[in-house]
């Protein structure tokens, strides 16, 4: 492994990396974890991926862990990176997706890349491929500057008086005792021409975040500013740190103070957490030791540059007789993005929600040589597509019996705002 220093910040040599990278390869996976260093069990690893020696997506969400198992068989001591989407569901459980998806997504990407980087502030890494010369053509380029745009239109493709019919549509289904929380999702769409790695720069200088990504598939990008942790693996370690419960910042001090305390004593906030909370441990022992799942910790308020947001740990230890694809599998899809109990909400949520989530709710990450990897949650994430000039995005909240409708429409609304208002005084 040969590590390289920089001549400027890493920031700075990010911001010209990526439309360098951009103009030359068709298959790119950042994650950056924004310097989150107290994130509890740590945020993503600052890892670079490009170029593709092997990529594999199949033709059916039912196909996608047999085909993970399958390039992972093939290249046990290899970077694996990899896209799946939330109707990769229906590979784990007897489910479908019926209805067209928000947008054309394949229904996974497995790519063993040609380069794999690990930046830290003054250095880089190589893990696999070429560094010197590529850093140094990447440090000698110019920065493109970009000119501001307003000709996109984001679209609500769910109007506030149809998200309040589905929401008691929603409490009717928990009422009669079907379900305990619900992930109920609307989506929004827009159409035009956008400089992707300039929108994500944007995004995450808007919204920096702990499981931050920038993937350019083919004409396929996923712009993410994800807070949220999927699952990770150290070892035979498991973690698994889902988000239930969000609140707006304040506009002072004093303020936010007050909407933590609101978050900290709301019965529905702190039941919503629970909830998923449990469902996680049921999902983390299908693949672990008798008696090893536990939680660290439970609701810990955690604060980022637009929501304040419970984020709980839930801990296992892999029983040798699963391999580390079979964990991921069998907690597939997250918890706090489905609700409980899993399967008949995940069939519920594909009947109400007004389109195939596609993309969205799926997630993005890695596997080592050693096995060990680190998934995110696909939210707060713009989806596009260079061909069709397509752009998807998706916002949810939990409805439990506690939930109010309003309150549960405006929380959409604040998530997706970040996004928003970078698309539609964007650049291009």
């Amino acid at each position: 492994m040969n590590t390289i220093s920089l001549h400027s910040s890493s920031e700075s040599f990010i911001e010209k990396a990526l439309p360098w990278l951009e103009n030359r390869y068709d298959k790119i996976i950042y994650l950056n974890p924004n310097q989150y260093a107290n994130y509890p069990q740590k945020a993503f690893r600052h890892l670079i991926a490009f170029g593709s020696e092997v990529c594999v997506q199949p033709e059916k969400s039912e196909l996608v862990f047999d085909a993970w198992k399958e390039i992972r068989a093939h290249y046990p001591k290899d970077w694996l990176f990899i896209f799946a989407s939330y109707d990769s569901k229906n590979s784990v459980e007897e489910l479908t997706s019926a209805k067209e998806a928000g947008i054309k997504s394949s229904p996974a990407t497995f790519i063993i890349p040609q380069h794999v980087w690990e930046i830290s502030s003054e250095t880089i890494e190589i893990h696999k491929g070429n560094g010197q010369n590529l850093i140094n053509e990447i440090e000698s380029s110019f920065t493109t500057e970009y000119q501001s745009i307003t000709d996109i239109t984001i679209k609500h493709l769910v109007s506030k008086e149809t998200y309040l019919k589905d929401f008691e549509h929603i409490q009717k289904f928990i009422r009669e005792g079907n379900a305990y929380e619900i992930n109920y999702c609307i989506p929004f769409k827009g159409s035009g021409t956008i400089n992707a790695s300039a929108i994500y720069l944007q995004l995450n200088k808007k919204i920096p975040m702990p499981f931050s990504a920038f993937l350019k598939l083919d004409d396929a990008y996923i712009l993410s500013a994800s807070p949220e942790r999927f699952i990770k693996k150290t070892g035979s370690s498991i973690i698994s740190q889902p988000i239930k419960g969000t609140s707006k910042r304040g506009k002072s001090t004093e303020e936010d103070e007050a909407l933590i305390r609101q978050l900290q004593t709301s019965e529905k906030e702190q039941s919503e957490n629970t909830m998923i909370v449990d469902l996680v441990r049921n999902d983390l022992s299908r693949t672990a030791l008798p008696g090893s799942v536990h939680v660290p910790e439970l609701s810990g308020i955690y604060t980022f540059p637009n929501v304040h947001q419970l984020i709980s740990t839930v801990q296992s230890t892999i029983d040798p007789a699963f391999t580390a694809i079979d964990v991921i599998k069998y907690a597939y899809p997250m918890g706090s993005m489905t609700g409980a109990p899993k399967i008949s909400v995940m069939k519920f949520i594909d009947q109400i929600e007004a389109v195939s989530r596609g993309p969205f709710s799926g997630t993005v990450g890695y596997m080592d040589p050693d096995d060990n990897f680190d998934f995110n949650v696909l939210i707060r994430s713009i989806f596009y597509n260079h061909i069709t000039k397509e752009i998807f995005m998706e916002a949810g909240s939990a409805i439990t019996s506690y939930a109010d409708g309003a309150t549960e429409y405006e929380e959409c609304l604040l998530k997706i705002a970040p996004m928003i208002e970078i698309l539609t005084t964007a650049v291009k």
